[in-house]
């Protein structure tokens, strides 16, 4: 046991990835207790994970390095946990904590080479490497995923007209904006064709229109300059995960949604649905 101990913990402590990181508790962990599915909770660093199942019976863990939190964990499954499968799975997650520090490390490094230094939201880089994961995620505990471009008109030109000193204070504004109004679930990117992205979690399409209004609404006054108001004007496309879709289809038929929205005039918010897709083709202009 002892043995089977110490090879689980070198294993662990060669997965820098962080999803890979609880694949691996999930999938090797089960020598030592049984578990369905778990769900990781970042605290300020990291990434929310959820593998497996859902089940009733759970327990849950603070993940500690001496004073500083490193989320939390939530284990279960379908039968209730016992005094000893309680004890063993304590064990288990505190072989957890160091690998977990280097994972949360690794990822830091990470986010610094995905974020856009402008607005402080991750870039495309980070849309590329994160999408595919989140379809994964969803996939695993079947709910809806939507995602959603929206496009701010006219940013480019108060640089133009102000310095681009304003210029990136109306960006970082606009992009500050949207991220408050979304749950800490959401995922946010500026894109390089300069739209937001938005990952929606467990929404459906129904549910992106109607937050796409709303953040297209929120847009229209919120950078101001020197007591001058400007009126800006978005447009959003949105679309619903369907069942053949990976990350290049899902983004595709996003842009096509944006399209129909542009050609519908200023402050339109337009969705396409997976078999509504190629309808509306045109120059991809997001």
């Amino acid at each position: 046991m002892q043995l089977r101990q110490l090879e689980f913990n070198a294993l662990l402590h060669r997965k820098l990835d962080l999803e890979r990181l609880f694949e691996c508790l999930l999938t090797e962990g089960q020598s030592f207790v049984k578990f369905d599915g778990l769900q990781y909770v970042a605290a300020d660093r990291g990434a929310d994970i959820m593998l497996g199942f859902t089940r009733q019976y759970r327990q849950r863990f603070e993940l500690k390095l001496g004073d500083r939190s490193l989320g939390e964990i939530l284990l279960m499954r379908s039968r209730a946990f016992t005094p000893r499968d309680e004890r063993d799975a304590e064990r288990l997650v505190e072989s957890l904590i160091y690998p977990l520090e280097n994972a949360l490390e690794h990822f830091e490094v990470l986010m610094k080479a995905m974020t856009d230094s402008t607005t402080g939201l991750r870039n495309q880089r980070a849309l590329d490497e994160l999408l595919p994961r989140e379809i994964r995620l969803v996939r695993r505990v079947e709910q809806p995923l939507s995602i959603m471009l929206l496009s701010v008109d006219h940013l480019d030109s108060i640089s133009e007209d102000h310095g681009a000193k304003v210029g990136d204070e109306a960006w970082h504004t606009v992009a500050e904006t949207l991220a408050e109004r979304l749950r800490q679930s959401d995922l946010i990117f500026r894109t390089d064709s300069d739209a937001f992205c938005i990952i929606l979690n467990q929404t459906d399409m129904e549910g992106a229109l109607i937050l796409a209004e709303r953040l297209r609404q929120a847009v229209d006054h919120c950078v101001s300059f020197d007591n001058v108001q400007f009126v800006l004007t978005a447009s959003a496309g949105v679309t619903e995960l369907a069942a053949g879709d990976n990350a290049q289809s899902l983004m595709s038929r996003t842009r096509e949604a944006l399209v129909v929205a542009r050609r519908a005039g200023p402050n339109q918010v337009r969705a396409v649905a997976a078999e509504e897709a190629g309808e509306g083709e045109g120059p991809d202009v997001a």
